[in-house]
């Protein structure tokens, strides 16, 4: 037990006197509750000078004690016993506790004395309590979510100098280890059992409040320096914020006592530091290094209480300094004495001025001070650039700002007297304030000023001042002046200029084969020696500099890069300005990493960009240069190619560039997303690059065809009428399994997306000359069976063909790119992150440009707009429906329900979980508009209620079917079409239907195309893709729905290649209905597709909770 109490606490608790501290009566309670064998716990802490106990007393739970010795005056120890019971001082449980330890301090005997009840002897359980102490104090420190932070400040004192504050703070702490918003700890409440609180935190804690309220100086205290070395020992203590650096004590710093004569001949002994360290009184002297975060005591060489006493001096008036030297010499020997009157050498020479540039740690923020010259805000220590003035006198060197003529100085420890020349210091402090400088003196007045003699920081108030002016023009016109200007090693502002202009190089990395990769250099020469710009620029980029910076700049301008040794090159911003853009594009796109921009093919085209922005002389890497100046050309352009013979047909020109594009990237080793609009010949152009492989002996493998499987007969088809030499195998049917050990005999093999993932095992080992996904946004979902299967088929090259590569969101984008070239975009988490966040959250147009740049050479879309010539004209019609009565009512009961369950479920659940809520309102609406029949609800169900939508259709088919047009009605609800079909037979007009249980999909198709019926009634889904209906005249989109991109492909099964005659396409829209404002929904839809396939400034954006209210709101 000895061994764990302080030796002066286990000597004063053995001794007995410490029950002086108890009255009689409070001192015989605690020997009967001792006796009783009452004090069940008791452990050991902060060095031996804590004890933390239990005792039972009369409550039904034990009370706790808190017992802390402390020095007081004249290091006597002073008892504090906290207690939980109601006395709650200094109490009965408190002497119980500290008679029991008495006795299990006494001479212990060579065997313990047996303890009838059980319990273990006095003496062995508080050694193991205090083999606990050490792992408790620290656990105090440790918890998670709350922490006790202790913040220290310097800040002026009134007594003069500058005074240490310390405040105990509670903050909690994030997950990521960061500290949140502090609230100070109230001191009142110290002694409440506190997770947060060790015991070493209350020896703290007590002693800062007994500070007054309106200091916090740690000089209040008894012992000061030891205060502050308990607060740094707790690991929890920083600079001026809790988010701040965290404080550590240093090592000693040496300093000598000196004797500083003030002008009117008095003298003071004072202990100067250098900057920047600032000194402090605890009462004796500590510094603080603002650059290192420490606190260190300063060693002056002497015996402590000598250096106390020394810099308690008052100042010693001239008159009696000789007389103060002699007592000093007798009473003090061995202290540095006064300089002896008369010892002053005389000296008179001219003024020369000096200015040394440095670094100044200042205790204020000077913009701060600026604003509040009477410190109504607390100070801070900041580091900035600054210039020391100084005048040399022949020898002696003085600082500025004595009113007198003759100065009286101590310099190597001798005394001149200086007879100063004022006009001529009067003058050189006028020239620095002429370029921009200001006295700190004359910012903050008073002792602050005087802390730091005739330095001088740019001016707060003037807007003209400029740090690189002054480094540049400003010091050499002083030296032609004949000014001494020294530049210091820690000046944070040393300028170079370089020797050469920018040039660029990329660097051949080496791989295993063929180059994979490639460095970019940005080469300047600065003291004859080549430096790469690339991480400097980076560096400031990825700080978040580069760019604010070019955009604060004018071309005329320099730029400041800094070096690694701390210089600061300087540039021209006209030459840089491109660079920093180039890069800053650059590294948004995720092309940077580690401190380098490395290319490899797949990035040629981001180099071709990159060598176009910055317009410098580049070298090195001519072949991805090349490839890349090709790849970043829009459009396809690229030189034409001839068809085979064997291939029957001709191309328009759009389509003949496409075939080349492919050709390109297959030639380069790429692949690529032909995403032209629907109906603009995606499939012959696929069969004329197979037919080119073919004809040029490269198609020695199969290329796979993985479509929907009712494109199957399409395929088929097209494959007979252009490229009949090509040998086909359709994977499709019952029998299908029958035809794989043929797969190789084939040219051209055809399989569907569900067929895909059940046929991986024969599918995927097969080597394939080419891979083609038609209809590719099928794989949107990564995790897909289809999906995996398709990334894991092994081939020379992978194309997408997708009218619609975006529909939704970007991601559905990156998964196109991800089976294209696995990478390329990153990995989907930092593509959301890099790219899907900023543009489809935040709008950013800096990413939307990044990533548009990066894909482009690797998607070719061309619009109908952009072929419109070989298209025939389409009309747009809105037809407005307008609901009876009763339909208008079931609507409104509907639309009143579901807005409040939708509002509900997001005060619940927020909006991004309460999707399948929100979806199912709007389904439900949406049915209310096309035919309350829908609902299943017993009111909705009355056919007395009546459809308009559906009178309306009725009326327009009847027309149409007179004047001879061939209609296409589309409807996403099959339920939906077995009305318009029930009507239909009523009428007695001649119909075909298909939706997703059409077993015989290619009858309803031939027949319609045949002309052997008007009206065709098609889902959404199921005819929404891979079908040819030239036939068609007019389309009818019988409900409207949220994706445009849906609604535009089934109009395209009409309006595209190979029809002659005018498209119309109704849209019934019933007024005062959700069906007017999804209008506005498509419109953002179509929006977001055409920011990232065209490359439009404009961005798109998911629904938000503003939509959602406009959904659901009154018309």
């Amino acid at each position: 037990m000895a061994e764990h109490l302080d030796r002066a606490v286990f000597d004063h608790i053995r001794s007995g006197a410490v029950m002086a501290e108890f009255m009689p009566s409070v001192r015989d309670a605690g020997r009967a509750y001792a006796a009783e064998g009452r004090v069940l716990s008791r452990r050991i802490s902060s060095g031996g000078w804590v004890i933390d106990a239990e005792t039972a007393g009369t409550a039904k739970r034990p009370y706790a004690q808190n017992i802390v010795f402390s020095r007081g005056p004249r290091h006597k120890l002073v008892l504090e016993g906290i207690c939980t019971c109601p006395v709650n001082f200094n109490c009965k449980h408190v002497a119980a506790v500290l008679i029991a330890m008495q006795g299990g301090l006494a001479a212990r005997p060579s065997t313990p004395a047996a303890v009838p009840d059980g319990r273990l002897p006095s003496d062995v359980a508080l050694w193991l309590d205090s083999l606990d102490a050490g792992v408790a104090a620290e656990a105090a420190s440790r918890v998670e979510g709350t922490q006790l932070r202790y913040i220290l400040d310097i800040v002026p004192s009134f007594r003069g100098g500058m005074a240490l504050h310390a405040v105990a703070t509670v903050c909690r702490i994030r997950k990521d280890g960061t500290a949140g918003q502090p609230r100070p700890f109230n001191v009142r409440t110290v002694e409440l059992p506190m997770a947060h609180v060790g015991a070493g935190d209350r020896l703290i804690l007590r002693r800062l409040g007994r500070l007054s309220d309106d200091s916090r100086g740690l000089a209040e205290d008894d012992d000061p320096a030891g205060l502050l070395r308990q607060i740094l020992a707790t690991g929890r203590a920083h600079w001026q914020d809790v988010a701040g650096p965290q404080l550590r004590e240093g090592p000693p710093c040496a300093a000598a006592i000196a004797w500083e004569v003030a002008t009117d001949g008095s003298q003071r002994a004072g202990l100067p530091l250098d900057p920047p360290l600032v000194g402090l009184s605890l009462p004796m002297p500590w510094y603080f290094d603002p650059a290192s975060a420490t606190f260190g005591p300063v060693e002056a060489g002497l015996p402590d209480a000598m250096v106390r006493t020394l810099l308690a001096a008052p100042p010693i008036p001239a008159a009696h300094v000789e007389r103060v030297a002699a007592e000093l010499a007798r009473r003090l020997p061995g202290a540095p004495p006064p300089f002896a009157p008369g010892a002053a050498e005389d000296v008179e020479a001219p003024a020369s001025p000096r200015l040394r540039l440095t670094r100044a740690s200042l205790p204020f923020d000077p913009a701060a001070a600026a604003a509040d010259p009477l410190f109504k805000t607390a100070p801070r220590v900041t580091e900035t650039p600054a210039a020391r003035l100084s005048f040399g006198y022949g020898p002696v060197v003085v600082p500025p700002g004595s009113p007198l003529g003759v100065a009286t100085v101590t310099q190597g420890g001798r005394l001149y007297r200086v007879t100063r020349e004022r006009e001529a210091e009067r003058a050189a402090m006028l020239r620095l304030d002429a370029l921009g400088l200001v006295d700190v003196a004359a910012i903050i007045p008073g002792h602050l000023g005087r802390e730091v003699p005739g330095t001088y920081i740019l001016d707060p108030d003037n807007a003209g001042a400029d740090w690189f002016d002054i480094v540049t023009a400003g010091v050499e016109a002083l030296r032609e002046e004949g000014w001494q200007v020294e530049v210091a090693t820690d000046f944070p502002l040393r300028i170079v200029l370089p020797d050469s202009d920018v040039d660029a190089r990329l660097q051949e990395g080496q791989g295993t084969g063929a180059i994979d990769w490639f460095d970019l250099e940005l080469g300047v020469i600065v003291d004859g020696k080549r430096l790469d710009l690339v991480p400097l620029l980076l560096r400031m980029i990825e700080g978040g500099r580069g760019v604010s910076l070019v955009e604060h700049h004018d071309d005329d301008e320099p730029f400041l890069i800094p070096l690694d040794d701390g210089r600061l090159l300087t540039l021209p911003m006209a030459r840089l300005r491109p660079i920093l853009m180039a890069l800053a594009h650059f590294h948004a796109g995720g092309g940077t990493q580690g401190g380098k921009v490395r290319f490899t093919r797949r990035d040629a085209a981001e180099a071709a960009a990159l060598e176009e922005a910055t317009g410098l002389a580049w070298s090195g890497g001519e072949q991805i240069r090349t490839l890349g100046r090709i790849l970043a050309q829009a459009g396809g352009r690229v030189p034409p190619v001839a068809l085979p013979e064997a291939f029957l047909g001709a191309l328009r020109p759009y389509q003949a560039e496409g075939v080349a594009w492919l050709q390109f990237l297959r030639e380069a080793g790429f692949g690529g997303i032909l995403a032209d609009d629907m109906g603009l010949g995606k499939t012959v152009q696929t069969l004329a690059h197979l037919a080119i492989e073919k004809q040029a002996g490269r198609l020695d493998r199969p290329a796979l065809i993985i479509c929907p499987t009712s494109l199957i007969p399409n395929w088929t088809r097209e494959a007979a009428r252009f490229a009949p030499h090509l040998k086909l195998l359709a994977l499709h049917g019952p029998t299908r399994r029958e035809h794989f050990a043929s797969i190789d005999q084939h040219d051209l093999v055809l399989t569907t997306y569900p067929l895909l993932a059940r046929d991986h095992e024969a599918l995927v080992p097969q080597p394939w000359h080419m891979v083609v996904l038609d209809e590719a946004q099928i794989i949107k979902n990564p995790k897909a069976e289809a999906t995996r299967a398709a990334m894991r088929l092994k081939a020379r090259q992978r194309i997408c063909l997708s009218g619609t590569p975006l529909q939704n969101h970007l991601g559905e984008l990156w998964s196109l790119f991800d089976f294209l070239t696995p990478g390329f975009l990153g990995a989907e988490r930092d593509f959301r992150a890099r790219y899907r966040t900023p543009i489809e959250k935040h709008a950013d147009a800096e990413r939307q440009v990044a990533l548009t740049r990066r894909v482009r050479p690797f998607l070719l879309r061309r619009t109908k707009a952009e072929v419109a010539s070989d298209l025939p004209p389409r009309t747009d019609i809105v037809e407005p429906v307008e609901m009876e009565a009763p339909q208008r009512a079931i609507y409104e009961g509907i639309r009143l329900a579901m807005h409040g369950r939708v509002k509900d479920a997001i005060a619940e659940r927020g909006l991004a979980r309460s999707g399948i809520i929100i979806l199912d309102a709007l389904l439900k609406l949406r049915q209310a508009c096309c035919d309350p029949r829908l609902l299943e609800l017993p009111a909705a169900q009355k056919a007395e209620a009546g459809s308009a939508k559906l009178e309306r259709l009725m009326e327009l088919l009847e027309s149409l079917a007179d004047e001879g047009r061939r209609v296409l009605v589309f409807s996403q609800f099959t339920s939906m079409l077995a009305l318009i079909e029930a009507r239909l037979k009523a009428a007695g007009m001649d119909y075909v239907i298909l939706t997703g249980s059409t077993k015989d999909r290619a009858t309803p198709v031939e027949r319609f195309q045949a002309g052997e019926v008007p009206i065709f009634l098609v889902s959404l889904k199921a005819g929404g893709v891979g079908l040819n209906l030239t036939a068609a005249d007019t389309v009818i989109h019988y409900d409207p729905w949220w994706n445009p991109a849906a609604e535009d492909q089934a109009t395209d099964r009409a309006h595209r290649i190979g029809q002659t005659k005018p498209v119309f396409v109704h849209r019934l829209m019933t007024l005062g209905s959700i069906e007017e404002k999804i209008e506005v929904l498509k419109d953002k839809k179509r929006a977001l597709v055409a920011t990232v396939l065209g490359g439009a400034q404009s961005g798109g954006a998911p629904l938000d909770e503003a939509d959602i209210a406009a959904l659901f709101g009154e018309v």
